[in-house]
């Protein structure tokens, strides 16, 4: 049987079930991982569509997907220090 692993999440500041693993490479991706719950990490990807289509931008897009990311922290409370 595998445990849960609960973070504090940064966004809704409860301690809830965090992510399985990292959503996206490198130190953005483990940022979140330690810091996001699952119930925010699915708010945000579902609000996610509406941010890239509003922008126009494209994740493939190096510089869109920065932009992405800077949105996401910014939704997620992890810019905050």
């Amino acid at each position: 049987m595998t445990e849960t692993r609960v973070v504090t999440c940064k966004r809704c500041g409860d301690a809830k079930p965090g992510l399985a693993r990292a959503p996206l490479a490198g130190e953005i991706g483990q940022l979140v991982y330690a810091n996001t719950c699952q119930d925010c990490w699915a708010d945000w990807f579902e609000q996610s569509v509406g941010v890239i289509n509003h922008h126009g931008l494209n994740p493939a897009i190096r510089d869109d997907r920065l932009q992405l990311y800077e949105v996401m922290k910014e939704f997620l409370g992890l810019d905050a220090p």
